[in-house]
């Protein structure tokens, strides 16, 4: 039995928003994509995830790997490259009343607060794990152990959804439920919530 719903913040909740910031930034600034994912993927970028450094040190180590760039345009069209995604919203509206929701993210401190003054997400959910506020972030089986004791149900009461598979594949290994989420296939993902015994209307 299904107690707590977890959800992943960037391409289920949100758009993923790393794909949508390349291409604005290279229609709109002309500037190189692979650029841009390189440091957004990098070893530093991990680090801020995690906590590990600060938002001010990431940014400026930014600008000094990019001098022909401006960092805080990066940053600002990045977080704003996350957008709400109607069908997953309107169903934790549904399931509130009946499940514990629980966002498990790995995420960076300063875009979850930019995006919450935005959309007042944080509110809709009953406990909150970032990466962030741990030092560990997906896949690492660390993550996922702090998801099940935040939880405070067993694992096989918890059902977590993301949209990458070698994200959520770990979670398995612990007994948790995991459906993968593309977006805009909502009702591929009401049928998944209904296998698993989510009652998602009354």
């Amino acid at each position: 039995m299904i107690k707590v719903i977890a959800f992943d913040l960037g391409g289920v909740l949100f758009t993923e928003g790393k794909s949508v910031l390349v291409k604005k930034l290279f229609d709109e600034y002309d500037y190189d994509p692979e650029t841009i994912l390189k440091v957004l993927k990098s070893p530093e970028s991990k680090n801020l995830r995690k906590g590990i450094i600060s938002d001010e040190e990431f940014w400026s180590w930014v600008q000094d790997q990019l001098p022909e760039y401006d960092a805080q345009l990066i940053k600002k069209e990045w977080y704003d490259s996350y957008v709400i995604d109607d069908d997953i919203n309107d169903l934790l509206k549904k399931l509130r009343s009946k499940y514990k929701l629980m966002i498990f993210s790995g995420n960076v401190k300063s875009r979850v607060e930019y995006l919450d003054i935005k959309y007042n997400f944080r509110k809709m959910f009953d406990s909150e794990v970032y990466s962030y506020d741990y030092g560990f972030c997906k896949p690492e089986k660390e993550f996922v152990e702090a998801m099940i004791k935040v939880s405070e149900v067993l694992p096989q009461e918890i059902l977590y959804i993301d949209d990458q598979e070698k994200d959520a594949n770990v979670a398995t290994e612990f007994g948790v439920n995991v459906l993968i989420y593309k977006r805009g296939m909502i009702k591929e993902l009401l049928r998944q919530l209904e296998k698993n015994g989510v009652k998602v209307n009354d």
